[in-house]
């Protein structure tokens, strides 16, 4: 069953997001995991155990989506990377903005909560992003630009 879902990639958004679901589950445990051994192991500021993890979890994110989620079309694996980082931003920007509302605003004392959270409220974020942007070869943003400009 799971060999059938993973199988084929699609521009189905629906199957996408699917698909999505279970690669953001493992990326985000690589992303959480990461981030208690930063914290824990070697006492790094949470701030900054954030940026390490979610780098390490985007990583896992970019490898399994390129397998099994979406087509790069005509995008190199170098471009498509890049544009996943680039796509990714919006993701690690609102998991920090998160992580400090629940830590520093609201305090909540366990880290891997408040982490757990954060990552999930930035999971429709990277999906949308990525889907758009990363993997899209037809997406150009200096053709729109000039578009505009004429």
């Amino acid at each position: 069953m799971i060999n059938k879902l993973f199988k084929n990639k699609t521009n189905n958004t629906f199957i996408q997001l699917f698909r999505y679901t279970f690669v953001g589950g493992i990326a985000a445990s690589v992303d959480i995991g990461s981030f208690g051994v930063f914290i824990k192991i070697f006492s790094i500021d949470y701030r900054l155990a954030i940026f390490f993890s979610f780098t390490l979890g985007t990583l896992t994110n970019f490898v399994i989506c390129n397998y099994f989620v979406f087509e790069r079309k005509s995008l190199t694996i170098v471009r498509a990377c890049v544009r996943h980082y680039l796509s990714s931003i919006g993701g690690l920007i609102m998991n920090e903005l998160v992580m400090i509302l629940l830590v520093e605003v609201i305090n909540i004392k366990y880290m891997m909560i408040s982490k757990i959270i954060a990552t999930g409220s930035a999971f429709l974020v990277n999906f949308t992003l990525i889907k758009f942007y990363a993997f899209n070869g037809n997406f150009n943003l200096r053709s729109k630009i000039k578009k505009e400009q004429r």
